[in-house]
């Protein structure tokens, strides 16, 4: 009795046993598989050396199987003559051709940047050579990075490194002056999506300014808005309704279109342009980015 009661305790356990090891292997398999890019600098133009393309990459690689976060860098010797094509026509425009890469470029196999099912990728195109309206580069953003890197900051971001690089560069030709801000830029990218690699090397090279200035100019703004709106509601309660059809909000040379006018928020155009979006396809690769980012 006791050793029939025995091998029914046994067999038990062991349909248990079964039973979690197949709940994991399906937990498992049913995971989504990201995969990690086979390259994540496209030097098309030979500016980075070998020395910080293999910083870049092993960095990029890191953040990768970290985040599952896709950041690429690409060079083009110039805007003309780079032989990337849609409808079969060459595609001259800074931000147009930043945003076909970013989703329908296939790359070792990879069409699109950042994984489809997060669109958290962000793509730093770079021109030797200035376009028509004398910009030569701009860092696109997928749909999923929005919040972590808004236009501003990515505008903040190219100021504080290619840009001056860019200007040393055509100085001096010094060819290690692209390849150092290429680094920080990847890496004030991965400090704000929340990656930080820990090898010593890259800590010489981590931000030491915040490129957060934009965006404490713009709360500046805010709060002078703020102020200004008070002030000018206070003024019309003193002095009463007098010439009430040119004192409201939208009649006022002060009101609402003559403040955010004054501020630069209404009417005109931004400092950032977006274009069209596109999509990508495949596991590891294929976000959408609907012309979030910034160029300089």
């Amino acid at each position: 009795m006791l050793l029939n009661l025995y091998g029914l305790f046994n067999l038990d356990k062991l349909c248990i046993t079964s039973t979690l090891i197949t709940i994991l292997l399906f937990s498992i398999v049913s995971q989504p598989s990201y995969g990690i890019r086979p390259q994540y600098v496209y030097d098309n133009a030979n500016l980075v050396n070998s020395k910080y393309k293999d910083l870049i990459e092993d960095y990029l690689r890191g953040m990768d199987a970290q985040t599952s976060a896709e950041v690429v860098i690409f060079t083009i010797p110039s805007f003309i003559g780079h032989g990337i094509k849609k409808d079969n026509q060459e595609i001259p425009d800074r931000d147009t051709l930043a945003n076909y890469i970013f989703n329908e470029v296939t790359l070792d196999g990879i069409k699109g940047i950042g994984k489809k099912d997060k669109d958290n990728g962000v793509l730093v195109l770079y021109s030797l050579e200035r376009d028509s309206g004398g910009g030569s580069m701009r860092i696109e953003v997928g749909r999923g990075m929005e919040g972590n890197i808004t236009d501003g900051t990515a505008g903040a971001i190219l100021d504080s490194y290619l840009v001056p690089a860019r200007q040393n560069f055509e100085a001096t030709k010094n060819p290690d002056v692209l390849g150092e801000a290429f680094l920080t830029t990847v890496i004030a990218i991965g400090e704000k999506i929340g990656y930080k690699n820990q090898n010593q090397v890259y800590q010489e090279y981590e931000p030491r300014e915040s490129e957060s200035g934009w965006e404490v100019m713009m709360l500046m703004l805010v709060f002078l808005a703020i102020i200004a709106v008070i002030f000018y509601l206070g003024r019309r309660r003193r002095f009463g309704s007098r010439g009430q059809s040119g004192n409201d909000l939208g009649g006022s040379g002060f009101g609402w279109g003559g403040l955010l006018g004054g501020l630069g928020w209404a009417g005109g155009g931004g400092g950032f342009s977006r274009g069209s979006g596109g999509a990508g396809s495949y596991g590891g690769g294929g976000g959408s980015s609907g012309g979030g980012g910034a160029g300089r």
